[in-house]
């Protein structure tokens, strides 16, 4: 199997151990165009997750302070709304992750073909 391939669907299947770490790290050493893009595309459907759950939970505590008064139930909409964006978000992310890394394991090259 391809070396490549391995470092590609590792850096996608790092969200079930080491999220951002890996990705990161793949992208710093790797010596191949091809691993440095996956690691990079990784990277990316990793950190959105942590920001769009770093932005709910804030919102969660801005909505805590705000005790009483008009603005109370809007913001508990919007920190209802944000919450279940933020959990589409990371449940669609992370099964993107799981797809694209079995898509990396599956690849065929016509390198492979003839090992």
């Amino acid at each position: 199997m391809n070396d490549h391939r391995i470092l590609n669907a590792l850096s996608y299947f790092s969200i079930l151990f080491a999220p951002i770490i890996v990705p990161v790290l793949i992208w710093i050493f790797a010596k191949s165009e091809e691993v440095t893009h996956h690691a990079k595309a990784a990277l990316l459907t990793h950190i959105i997750p942590t920001i769009a759950g770093v932005l709910c939970f804030s919102s969660v505590f801005v909505t805590a302070l705000t005790s009483g008064g008009a603005l109370s139930s809007l913001s508990f909409f919007i920190t209802g709304s944000l919450f279940i964006f933020t959990l589409i978000a990371v449940v669609g992310l992370f099964i993107f992750n799981i797809v694209r890394g079995i898509q990396m394991l599956c690849e065929k090259k016509e390198e492979d073909i003839w090992i």
